[in-house]
């Protein structure tokens, strides 16, 4: 299995460190895995990682084994029991569902205590030319991300951040940008188009 590049590497480990500290218990179900190299991840937190996208990717075969299992599911309609797992992640997957609601809800259902959502900011600069105009990912405004966040029914939070894929793979420029973000995330006006909307849910 080819390994990625740094700068994929760099910006994976960039969101986990931005939501780890609302990681909760033993077990965790990433919801929309995609690859499942960031369910791979999760695994420095939990002892047990489950990673499920709409149809299998290639590279899950690389990925499994005793403490991580990636498989094909429905996000709208998820296999597992009530209660199944401490912690649900999901990231840039609710945009593409046909009811994202009614996934929210899911992941809530199987969800012990914590469901942490993670959606890109359409109105990020970037992000909208990129991967709204050109890519046609129909991202969630904040005011959006905020319902649907609320949609859940339960207790939540939400938060901002900064965080993108350097377009070089050269450590040195790596680190400046994750340092420029780190700027971004300082200045109050940069927040309505900030990259990421953060929800994190917790049931009583």
């Amino acid at each position: 299995m080819t390994p990625e590049p740094e700068k994929v590497l760099s910006y994976r480990q960039r969101v986990i460190n931005k939501i780890n500290r609302h990681f909760y218990g033993e077990s965790v179900l990433d919801a929309g895995c995609g690859n499942g190299e960031d369910t791979a991840l999760l695994l420095e937190y939990f002892k047990t990682a489950i990673g499920f996208d709409i149809e299998e990717n290639p590279r899950w075969k690389h990925l499994t084994g005793n403490s991580l299992k990636l498989a094909a599911d429905d996000a709208e309609n998820i296999s597992f029991p009530d209660n199944s797992f401490d912690t649900v992640i999901e990231k840039d997957m609710l945009h593409h569902a046909e009811n994202p609601e009614k996934a929210l809800k899911e992941m809530l259902r199987v969800s012990k205590k914590r469901v942490i959502v993670l959606e890109a900011n359409r109105y990020n600069p970037i992000f909208y030319l990129h991967l709204t105009l050109m890519g046609n990912h129909q991202h969630f405004s904040q005011k959006k991300f905020k319902t649907l966040i609320e949609s859940a029914g339960a207790d939540f939070e939400i938060k901002h951040f900064s965080a993108r894929v350097c377009p070089v793979n050269i450590k040195l420029f790596i680190t400046l940008l994750n340092k420029f973000h780190d700027l971004l995330e300082k200045i109050p006006p940069y927040r309505p188009v900030i990259e990421y909307n953060l929800g994190i849910i917790t049931k009583k």
